[in-house]
This record gives structure tokens, sequence and C-alpha cells, in this order.
């Protein structure tokens, strides 16, 4: 359940990184604003566009319920090394001070590509591991919610 003081209701071109936008019908998506080059990024997390991405700012296009400020959590036990196995859609990848994950653009033939979940994280070593799965969730402790789990294991 949300309180009525943790979302509002708009196009994601009002959306800013870290938001959850959340369907009201059939015809909008499950959208996570992440963070790309040139500002936010719409990222798919539901099923028709899952894992493909697009430059958001300004767009008036797509429509839903706004939660702002969402976390990111990764499951421990789904980690690997990218150096040792390919990355792929809807990974999250943990390196230097950056938590990231990966995706494709909406056009055809679009290469992977990072768009930003975190930034100034507490520098790592030049190691890095990633994450098929992982959930984004509202408050903490008791209060902690989780309003999308994430899998890349099986993909498409």
């Amino acid at each position: 359940m949300l309180s009525a003081s943790e979302f509002t209701v708009g196009s994601i071109g009002q959306a800013m990184p870290l938001a959850l936008v959340l369907p009201r019908h059939d015809h909008e998506e499950t959208i996570l604003i992440a963070r790309c080059e040139n500002g936010p990024a719409a990222f798919f997390l539901s099923e028709r566009e899952r894992f493909k991405w697009f430059e958001s700012s300004g767009n008036e296009h797509w429509h839903g319920l706004i939660i702002p400020n969402v976390r990111i959590e990764v499951d421990e036990s789904s980690i690997f090394d990218p150096s040792r196995m390919d990355e792929r859609p809807g990974t999250v990848i943990r390196s230097r001070d950056r938590l990231v994950v990966k995706a494709k653009g909406l056009r055809a033939f679009s290469m992977l590509e990072s768009l930003i979940l975190e930034d100034s994280l507490t520098p790592t070593s030049q190691e890095h591991a990633g994450f098929l799965r992982w959930q984004v969730v509202i408050g903490t402790g008791v209060e902690k919610r989780v309003l999308s789990s994430v899998s890349a294991d099986n993909p498409k």
C-alpha cells in the first residue's frame, strides 16, 4: 500500500531518476526512470518492451502513477562476474561508484547500453559484480515495500 504523499500521477517527462512509474490501465507500462548521458531515461520493466529504454525528458506520451525516490536492492544469490559471463539486458552491474542497469534501445539492432541507477556510491576497487535478480523498493525496515521484482535469468 502507498500513502497519498508517496506518489503523484503524471507523465514520465515529469519523473526524475529514481522513480517508478506504474500503469493505470492495459496500455501503460511499468517504467523505471534511470539516467543516461543526456538526462532521465525510461527503462521498461513490463513485458511488452522489457529491458528497453529511451530518453524521457519532456515526454508527454507515457503516463502513470509516479513513485519518486525508490531504491534498488540486488539479490546477492544471483551474483555473477561480468568479465566471465556476457552482460544481458536487465542485469544490474556494480562497479566503481555506480550501479547501472543494462538496456537495449527501442530501435531494432540497438547496442546494449548502461543506464545509471545510482552514482556517488562508495568507490570499489577495479573489480565489479553483476546481478541477475533485483527489486525496486520504497521505505526501510518494517516500512519497506517491494514495488517490482526483476529477473534477467531467462532472456527472451
